[in-house]
């Protein structure tokens, strides 16, 4: 079809001027347009919201061919048909027809349409209206004579293309980029109808020209094809991961801009009053639509900087809302008219967040951080500001606070973050570790701030502290690198000692093993806690050796006592890099042969965080120390959030109770002696031996043996101690031990 339609044009260019051909520029076209109207029917098909555009713009291809056709039949023998004609009722029908499909594609392609939106469309669209009025409608009513019904119909043309192109323009400059093809091609179709029109209106009003009978000759087809064609195209189908394009500016900014200049030249000149009433109507809306542009903008503005300065998790400020705050704190600080304010800064890190995260999954994790949110803020004044940092740190800026309050404050926010969680189904408790530093005593600028903040809270964790304030002597970065050089000097030259604490068997009383603990007491800084130069030596990457030291010293002493007749087994904690240290199996294996001891010598210690930290690794190389015929001990059991059943798939064969069940244990705690007890027996089931550690006093020790504990740990057995300070008991000894164990077991 387009082929016979550009064979079509090419004769209406190449013809005589006033040549005619009525059997195709007559029946041919009506025969064309029939064809048209035909296959746009045919893409009938789908849900009926599919099926309204081909099925309204079919009916009015339709219309207008039928009125092509008739026309020829009212021409046939060189006669001029009367005005009105039943040709025009036929060309009429097409107008409501094609608003009809015109609105229901802009209503298919764009789901919401906003008020703005329509304005934009309504700018666009009334000001072609005032275009096609300012050129069109004078002519018309120059022409116009004749009978009201004669003017009427000569009027409706131009009014039903005013309002045609209208829809086409304001559809066009609301549609965004997306899928635009097929209505793009039904607006060109319509455009070109309409401009068809208006040759034909010059021709009645000024005389005919050739270029204008031509393009009045071949408009309507060309017109009726790309409409029909438009049904049959496949919108692209685009990527959801970019971003729809806005719609576009250009035809409302150039409506505004017609309108304007159709008042200045009516100024200088006659022009219709539809033409001049269309483009006051343009400038108003688009008065009013610059007018809702603006307050937009100022709702977006202070949306989008709601968005910038919040966290979307949990409600609170986030990083650059505390940034914003402290810069402008500091900036107040360089002025020297203005009095230097103090602010508390606390830098607050949740303990074991990462193991609800595991256990429970994320959406867990998250509800209880919106939770906690809630209650760190309720727990504030509204002139103090809590942010949420990221995954589980928040930061609190206390303003016009000391040492002191935010110290206070500190202990109030860990009473609120360690009461117990209710998720969903699950029930859980959290702890935290606070760090914090003031200003301008410790900083002068928000990084520096946050960077003591932290550096204390660091220090809070390692000694298992709930908070810490900054301390320059012992935070200060070069004092934490020197103190890891002296570490690794320590190391080196073999400077930390270790520290034995017995086991009872509670069976016989017998000493069965004793667990080597690391101390290290510094030239400079005095004794240093086993839990702050562990975590520093995990930090700076020196584990291997440091476990390398304790291992070798622990055992060269294992194998003195073996020697002497004392056949004790010794339990050395190790850390998850240890664990996933591929050379780790063989080094116990070498200092085993080396210090001719049997595997049973050596229990290894593990926390639950490590068995759970990469559980397949840490499963095959707990199963390759358990092939060795070793024993590898859960310690610190109870402490996180592992559950026995979830341990049954490790090689494991003993269960270290951490010492929070143990603390304060006697008979009137029935709900703590159950769990203990529930504990022991679900151990046992398993075949897993159980160690109690941190038991105090006797009364204790006795329930701990009534109860089925195979093995004690703590104060009231013996301190940790020296090789050298440590009696191992004889075989008189041990038996006196049972009797009192026995004793204290009848006693509870």
């Amino acid at each position: 079809m387009a082929v016979l339609l550009v064979a079509y044009v090419i004769s209406e260019v190449v013809r005589q001027g006033g040549q005619s051909w009525p059997l195709i520029d007559n029946w041919g076209v009506a025969g064309f347009e029939l064809l048209a109207g035909t296959l746009c029917l045919l893409r009938v098909r789908g849900g009926w919201r599919l099926r309204l555009v081909p099925l309204t713009l079919g009916l009015g291809i339709l219309s207008w061919s039928l009125g092509d056709l008739v026309l020829a039949i009212e021409s046939a023998g060189g006669s001029t048909p009367p005005v009105p004609s039943v040709a025009d009722a036929f060309y009429l029908g097409f107008y409501p027809t094609a608003y009809v499909a015109l609105m229901l594609l802009a209503r298919r392609e764009v789901s919401k349409f906003s008020v703005a939106t329509w304005l934009d469309g309504a700018v666009a669209g009334v000001g072609a209206a005032a275009v096609c009025a300012a050129f069109a409608f004078k002519e018309v009513l120059q022409s116009a004579g004749g009978s009201s019904l004669t003017v009427a119909t000569n009027l409706a043309y131009p009014v039903g293309d005013v309002l045609l192109l209208a829809l086409v323009a304001g559809g066009t400059a609301v549609l965004p980029g997306r899928r635009r093809a097929p209505w793009l091609m039904l607006a060109a179709g319509c455009a070109v109808n309409a401009i068809g029109d208006t040759f034909n209106l010059f021709e009645s009003s000024i005389g005919a020209t050739h270029v204008g009978a031509a393009f009045n000759a071949v408009a309507w087809p060309i017109s009726l094809l790309l409409i029909s064609a438009s049904v049959w195209i496949r919108p692209h189908r685009t990527s959801l991961l970019v971003d729809e394009q806005a719609p576009s500016f250009i035809l409302p900014g150039l409506a505004a801009a017609s309108a304007l200049v159709i008042l200045f030249v009516g100024s200088l000149h006659h022009i219709g009053r539809v033409a001049l009433g269309l483009a006051l109507a343009t400038l108003v809306i688009a008065g009013i639509r610059a007018g809702l542009s603006l307050l937009s903008l100022r709702a977006m503005t202070e949306e989008r900087r709601r968005q910038a300065l919040t966290d979307q998790l949990t409600g609170l400020g986030n990083r650059r809302a505390l940034f914003q705050l402290l810069d402008a704190h500091f900036g107040e600080s360089l002025d020297p008219d203005v009095p230097t304010a103090n602010l508390a800064f606390m830098f607050v890190d949740l303990n074991a967040f990462k193991e609800v995260n595991d256990s429970f999954g994320h959406a867990i994790g998250d509800e209880l951080l919106r939770q906690l949110g809630a209650r760190l803020q309720g727990s504030l004044r509204r002139s103090d500001l809590l942010v949420r940092l990221g995954g589980d740190e928040f930061a609190v800026a206390l303003m016009g606070a000391g040492a002191d309050y935010a110290a206070t404050v500190a202990q109030r926010l860990i009473a609120r973050i360690e009461e117990p969680f209710s998720l969903q189904a699950v029930r859980t408790a959290i702890s935290a570790s606070i760090g914090i530093a003031l200003a301008p005593d410790d900083a002068m600028n928000a990084a520096d701030l946050m960077r003591c903040a932290d550096l204390a809270m660091y220090r809070a964790k390692l000694a298992k502290k709930s908070f810490a304030i900054y301390q320059e002597d012992l935070d200060g970065n070069g004092d934490r690198l020197r103190l890891v050089e002296e570490l690794k000097l320590a190391i080196e030259e073999r400077r930390l000692e270790l520290h034995y604490q017995p086991q009872v068997d509670l069976s016989s009383g017998e000493i069965v093993a004793v667990e080597a603990l690391v101390r290290w007491s510094h030239p400079r800084l005095g004794f240093i806690p086993p839990v702050e130069f562990v975590a520093l030596a995990e930090e700076a990457g020196l584990m291997r050796e440091l476990t390398t030291l304790v291992l070798e010293t622990a055992l060269a002493q294992c194998a003195q006592w073996w020697t002497s007749g004392q056949s004790v087994a010794i339990a050395i904690n190790i850390s998850t890099t240890n664990l996933l240290d591929d050379s780790f199996v063989e080094l116990v294996q070498w200092l085993l042969k080396r210090y001719r001891l049997p595997p049973r010598a050596l229990v290894l210690e593990i926390t639950e965080t490590t068995a759970v930290s990469d559980f397949e690794r840490c499963k095959e190389a707990i199963e390759k120390l358990r092939g060795l015929g070793l024993i590898v001990s859960v310690d610190d059991f109870g402490a996180g959030f592992t559950s026995l059943a979830y341990l049954s798939s490790l090689a494991v064969g003993e269960l270290k109770l951490d010492r929070s069940f143990i603390h304060g244990l006697t008979t009137e705690q029935g709900r703590d002696l159950t769990l203990i007890r529930s504990t022991i027996q679900l151990a046992h089931s398993l075949g897993l031996r159980v160690v109690a550690e941190g038991v105090e006093d006797e009364e204790v020790l006795g329930l701990l043996s009534g109860l089925g504990c195979d093995l004690a740990q703590g104060y009231v057995i013996s301190r940790p101690k020296p090789a050298t300070e440590l009696a191992l008991p004889t075989d008189r000894d041990a038996a006196n031990r049972g009797e009192d164990i026995a004793r204290a077991t009848a006693d509870g």
